[in-house]
């Protein structure tokens, strides 16, 4: 199973209707900052994407900007909490609480107690008869 890539734009598929507003009044105050989100994005993904690749057993995706679909929720809480931070917006209390939880996660997968991706090593099940004494 390929990746579902993580752009920009799919990020923004999760944004609440208020934070589409806050996005868009902060980019015609800011011309300088389009471009930002995508650069968040790549370096979220970047980032999750290292963690999952430093487990030897990772099957890794080769599409750069994909991720995993356990960690595509993390990874967008992770994208948001960066983004509003660089606004200047506070975190709703739900906001703050999901960001801790996906720092917590990607954590999980640096130190290997969270396998975030199929594993290419992981033993199949076998069966073999025992020998039989004559």
């Amino acid at each position: 199973m390929s990746w579902p890539p993580v752009t920009s734009e799919s990020i923004q598929t999760a944004f609440s209707p208020a934070l589409v507003a806050d996005y868009q009044q902060w980019l015609v105050a800011n011309s300088d900052k389009y471009g930002r989100l995508d650069d968040i994005v790549a370096m979220v993904a970047g980032e999750f994407r290292a963690a999952i690749e430093s487990n030897p057993d990772t099957v890794m995706d080769e599409t750069a900007d994909s991720l995993p679909p356990a960690c595509l929720r993390h990874a967008t809480n992770i994208i948001i909490f960066q983004l509003k931070g660089e606004m200047d917006k506070t975190l709703s209390e739900a906001e703050n609480a999901a960001a801790i939880r996906a720092d917590v996660f990607l954590r999980g997968i640096w130190m290997e107690s969270i396998p975030a991706a199929s594993s290419s090593r992981a033993p199949s099940p076998s069966y073999s008869a025992p020998e039989v004494a004559q």
